[in-house]
């Protein structure tokens, strides 16, 4: 392949992320909103040697090719690059803010075979395949490539017209001093990290490591996970205890992002000082699917430990905390806590605590950590206890197998429901005209009214919310000022407060026993239409049967899905 010496337009893009600001010892700030800054950076060259010729200056390419540094307008603390086909192998070194140049990393195209979301998720849609892994590099203005010019398959071509640079500014280093200024004396609190408990231990919360998550996508899946999968995250081993929440962040805004992934890929990050980052958004008592493993994320949880260790031991305090954190998710799930347990998935024979390398043809989690998989089995349990602790599953009447289970974790995870009683959620029980207006406030995020227009309903749990929907003209009541509060909803009902409250178009409906003229047809189309309804295998929809809880958590959870999607 022939390449010609020319200039090349390189496309630059930075999220720029702000640091944590501690208020006061319990409390953390919120981390300001990421912007994100696209500019084009000429000069992605090919180097010269001294005599000034092309190192690829005729069909004896020189390998690997390399290029000219390239100076970016703005600072960042994590790379990635897009790639054309065939570019699979490359190194990176990056420039520091004082001038000196760092050493040279390997950075790996993302395994679409190996990594990400399993192949029928929802985020599989939008993963990318032409983007390499994320790079912590620490703060850097300037970067330099390597890599073998032969194998890009495009006949002469001009590779830096291929090559795109994500660059991602995590610790504010292009926040202005008049920003800086104004966040520091206006803190936002948040909630701080948990702490430690007997059986968990402390985790740095989402909020605590500063997710933004207006960048989120989507919501969470779940399934009861009865394995663990290792990983590490490559990379750079050098960062500071103080810039752990940065690389997290940087990992967050890639796999979100530039992955498409709609979310960090693991469950949980663990710092080379110790420290427990909650990763993937759901709740760490939860089973969230994450997209960590691709074609094993479903039913495992996935624990990555930042930095690369193929090329560096892993330090003891990192080991610790992988096996406590993962011994206390065996106790809340219930996984056999054995050393030697052993089971089939994907018709590959794997231990309970197995590793990215064991379900897939790579090197994660590195050389180093690999040989720490017999030392984090025994150590795990060991501190497993093998009973789940008080309160660790959330419904006790709902187990994984039950056919509404995701909606009712969904909706109990946006804060809609806290079920019918302590650690359980009825989900048999019929839905009356109360609790529905409560579920739907909830779902809805309306404005709290005081007053009603119903003399039925002055008072109790699910007042206010009533005035809630009556303000937004989401119900008129079931008659003249009455809005009967403990009669049951029918699907009827059910359709047209779900139709009015997220605005579904109507459109008439196709059951034989939903006639034309019927008050909810219209409600009811809509809601079939857009897949938030559905009517029996006999082809009815009975518009006047009650609705159950868990009915009720299954429409709910796809007018809410049905909505982000017209967001």
């Amino acid at each position: 392949m022939r390449i010609r010496r020319r200039h090349a337009l390189l496309v630059v893009t930075s999220l720029t992320a702000l640091t944590l600001v501690p208020v006061a010892p319990a409390i953390a700030t919120e981390v300001a909103p990421p912007q994100t800054v696209t500019t084009t950076v000429e000069g992605l060259r090919l180097a010269t040697d001294p005599e000034g010729a092309d190192v690829a200056s005729d069909l004896q390419a020189v390998e690997p090719a390399r290029t000219e540094p390239v100076v970016t307008e703005v600072s960042f603390s994590t790379i990635g690059l897009r790639l054309p086909p065939g570019l699979e192998e490359l190194q990176i070194r990056t420039r520091d803010l004082d001038g000196v140049w760092n050493e040279w990393l390997d950075i790996d195209r993302v395994d679409a075979v190996l990594d990400g979301p399993d192949a029928d998720s929802p985020e599989a849609a939008t993963a990318a395949s032409d983007v390499t892994e994320p790079i912590w590099v620490g703060p850097s203005d300037a970067f330099q490539l390597t890599f073998d010019a032969d194998a890009v398959t495009c006949d002469g071509c001009d590779i830096g017209d291929q090559i795109e640079a994500i660059l991602v500014d995590t610790l504010g280093a292009n926040e202005s001093t008049l920003a800086k200024v104004v966040r520091h004396l206006t803190p936002r609190p948040v909630v701080a990290p948990a702490e430690a408990t007997a059986a968990r231990p402390t985790i740095i919360s989402r909020a605590g490591w500063g997710a933004n998550e207006s960048i989120r996508r989507g919501s969470p899946s779940y399934r009861t996970p009865t394995f663990a999968v290792l990983h590490h995250t490559a990379g750079s081993n050098n960062y500071t205890r103080a810039q752990s929440a940065a690389v997290v962040r940087g990992i967050y805004h890639y796999h979100a992002q530039t992955l498409g992934w709609g979310d960090i890929g693991y469950n949980i990050l663990v710092d080379r000082y110790g420290q427990i980052f909650e990763g993937r958004f759901g709740g760490l008592d939860r089973g969230v699917i994450g997209a960590h493993a691709r074609g094993y994320n479903t039913g495992s949880f996935g624990v990555s430990v930042m930095g690369n260790f193929d090329i560096a031991d892993v330090p003891s305090a990192a080991l610790e905390s992988v096996a406590r954190v993962s011994a206390w998710k065996y106790d809340v799930h219930g996984i056999d806590r054995s050393a030697s347990r052993t089971m089939t998935v994907n018709g590959t024979r794997i231990n309970t605590f197995t590793s990215h390398r064991n379900v897939g043809q790579t090197a994660c989690p590195g050389r180093y950590l690999y040989a720490r998989m017999g030392h984090l089995r025994s150590r795990i349990a060991s501190l497993a206890t093998g009973i789940s602790p008080a309160g660790s599953t959330r419904f006790r009447d709902v187990p994984a197998s039950h056919p509404h289970y995701t909606a009712i974790e969904t909706i109990a995870v946006r804060r809609i429901t806290e079920g019918c009683a302590p650690g359980f959620y009825c989900p048999s029980d019929p839905v009356v005209r109360a609790q529905m207006a409560s579920f739907l406030v909830r779902a809805l995020d309306l404005p709290a009214v005081s007053g009603t227009p119903f003399r039925d309903i002055d008072s109790g749990p699910h007042a206010s919310a009533v005035a809630s929907l009556a303000a937004a003209g989401i119900t008129t009541g079931c008659e003249p000022r009455r809005f009967c509060p403990n009669a049951p909803v029918t699907r009827g009902q059910m359709a047209t407060f779900i139709a009015r409250g997220f605005e579904v178009p109507r459109t008439p409906s196709r059951f034989p026993d939903v006639p034309r003229g019927h008050t909810h047809d219209g409600a009811i189309g809509g809601l079939v239409e857009a897949g938030i309804a559905s009517g029996y295998r006999d082809g009815s929809f009975r518009p006047s049967q009650p609705v159950t809880r868990a009915e009720m958590a299954a429409f709910l959870a796809r007018a809410l899905a049905w909505a982000a999607k017209q967001a």
